[in-house]
């Protein structure tokens, strides 16, 4: 909680273990949290350590894990974890990154993604909270199958799956995460093609308990979070777009990815491994599709030069970061730059 590339970029997390405001991690549950979270969101520009996916955006850490020993710990109830994620969802997540699986169908918390996502519920005002999970395995598989979730895999430096990546029809996506395809390699390797992210600060981290030592500093180590090098683009997007439905955020990561395996879906990679800077291009060439035809041609700019320096949101979409409440020379240069991209459909189910 007290990490200097982590601190600035908190917000008012929960604990559903000890019933406080501040959460309490524990070994196990903060080695892992701490990885995920650097990896989302580590801060960027400041001079230390790593940059997360999305570094100037905020954590909302919620605790539902109870070490009860050494490198042992017992989750909360089904219940109780889906307590923990209606109230990330009503008290403002906008992404809700699950690191954790089961070997079991569980009903409550199918509800309680059914209520964060659906739209018109609790998740963003209506427009449905982006749930990220990772899927391990061919055992631990719920609640990855659930459809509200995106589904993430694993992959290796080499574009590669990983050994320990779930296959199936119900994966959506793959993300960078493993050292190699396998245990030994992480060992032969030394941990190298892992991702350097925040460590627990101090001597007990992964970092000094594990074969992944980082002698430059202890406070950050090579280790995994599946599922959160995704939760970090769907951040990147709704920060350009924050509008968006999560069934949105979710075509938008599926169509930008790099396809892998098998063409189209699969089920060993999805639709391929997450791609921000195409996701994100994506998004962007839809913004300057004034006339929603799936495409940026003369059209468009014919839209946008007839509100020529006007005040009209429907067609300002410059600059790429956050519109400035006019039509300009800057919104004719973001159009240019996407001029005759075609941008895919969304499927009729999902819209």
């Amino acid at each position: 909680m007290n990490h200097p590339d982590l601190i600035n970029n908190l917000v008012t997390g929960r604990d559903f273990v000890a019933s406080g405001s501040t959460p309490i991690f524990e070994m196990v549950s903060a080695g892992h949290s701490t990885w995920c979270a650097g990896l989302i969101a580590a801060q960027g520009n400041n001079g230390i350590g790593v940059t997360g996916v999305a570094w100037d955006c905020k954590v909302m850490p919620v605790r539902i894990l109870s070490d009860t020993e050494a490198y042992g710990h017992t989750f909360l109830s089904d219940a109780d974890k889906a307590t923990a994620i209606r109230w990330a969802a009503a008290n403002g997540a906008d992404v809700v990154d699950i690191e954790w699986a089961g070997a079991q169908p569980m009903p409550p918390i199918a509800a309680a993604l059914v209520d964060i996502t659906e739209p018109g519920g609790i998740g963003r005002n209506g427009k449905g909270c982006v749930v990220v999970v990772c899927a391990v395995g061919n055992s631990l598989v719920w609640p990855a199958k659930y459809p509200e979730v995106i589904a993430v895999g694993a992959t290796d430096h080499n574009d590669m799956r990983a050994s320990y990546s779930f296959q199936g029809p119900e994966l959506d996506i793959v993300s960078p995460n493993a050292w190699q395809a396998s245990l030994e390699d992480w060992v032969t390797s030394n941990g190298r093609g892992a991702l350097l992210t925040t460590d627990v600060t101090g001597s007990e981290g992964a970092s000094s308990a594990y074969v992944n030592e980082n002698p430059d500093d202890p406070d950050y180590t090579l280790m995994d979070g599946i599922a959160s090098v995704v939760s970090g683009v769907a951040a990147l997007i709704l920060s350009i777009e924050p509008d968006l439905t999560n069934e949105e955020v979710r075509h938008f990561l599926e169509k930008s990815a790099k396809d892998l395996g098998d063409p189209g879906h699969d089920e060993y990679y999805g639709w391929g491994r997450v791609d921000a800077r195409a996701a994100l291009d994506m998004v962007l060439a839809k913004r300057c599709d004034l006339n929603d035809d799936c495409k940026v041609d003369m059209e468009d700019l014919l839209i946008l030069i007839k509100f020529w320096r006007t005040a009209e949101p429907s067609a300002d979409i410059a600059p790429a970061t956050k519109r400035d409440g006019i039509v300009d020379e800057q919104d004719v240069e973001l159009m240019m730059r996407y001029w005759q991209v075609e941008i895919p459909e969304m499927d009729p189910i999902a819209q």
